[in-house]
């Protein structure tokens, strides 16, 4: 195995181990953040209308639902039940990247609810489910991030490794052999005019004998 061999290897490994992530005990608390989500849709999330009647757009009709009370139902269950729970289960990094995108964006509109909530005319009120939701979602994000950014022992391991065996720079690499093409051109194309011209010599010499 070439020098060259061995660093793709332990590059293709690398990439492999990157995909999936090593949760330890943080898999207990996402999975416990999950359960005290689906808890909060139970509960009033605005009015009397619980989180899982907003989320399935089934609210009564009295209850004026604001979009960003909607938009947070619809992403936060995305980012927790959905993505975090793929996480828990498969351990893939790209649950965690997705779990960690859809709590962002749901914790911007949670806010853009709340204040519609407050200063619009309806007289419902926030309820406890829409702020509990909302902690969950809030304690989730930054597990969800150290998980798709974070690279563990075994992944620093690699690189290191891969460090070591070889400088090998692709790059450098394909410049170097760019550059010696062009002068092997260069000479071929030197030793061609040389080769006319002695040639020409030759068939110019032939007709002063004649």
């Amino acid at each position: 195995m070439t020098e060259r061999t061995a660093t793709a290897d332990l590059a293709a490994l690398e990439k492999q181990r990157a995909g999936t992530v090593d949760l330890g005990a943080r898999r207990w608390v996402l999975a416990a953040l999950v359960a005290l989500y689906v808890l909060a849709l139970l509960l009033p999330f605005a009015g009397d209308a619980a989180g899982w009647r907003m989320l399935t757009f089934t609210e009564p009709e009295t209850v004026d639902v604001a979009i960003g009370e909607r938009v947070f139902a619809v992403l936060s269950f995305v980012c927790l039940p959905v993505f975090t729970l793929l996480l828990v289960i498969m351990r893939r990094t790209s649950f965690a990247l997705f779990g960690w995108m859809a709590g962002c964006v749901s914790l911007v509109a949670a806010l853009l609810g709340l204040w519609l909530r407050q200063t619009g005319s309806t007289g419902d009120s926030t309820g406890a489910g829409m702020y509990l939701a909302i902690a969950c979602v809030l304690v989730a994000v930054p597990f969800l991030t150290a998980a798709w950014m974070r690279r563990d022992a075994e992944q620093q391991k690699m690189e290191a490794l891969r460090r070591e065996q070889t400088d090998f720079n692709p790059v450098a690499e394909a410049q170097a052999a760019a550059r010696k093409q062009s002068v092997r051109r260069a000479e071929d194309a030197g030793q061609l005019i040389d080769d006319r011209r002695a040639r020409a010599a030759e068939r110019h010499r032939l007709a002063r004998e004649d």
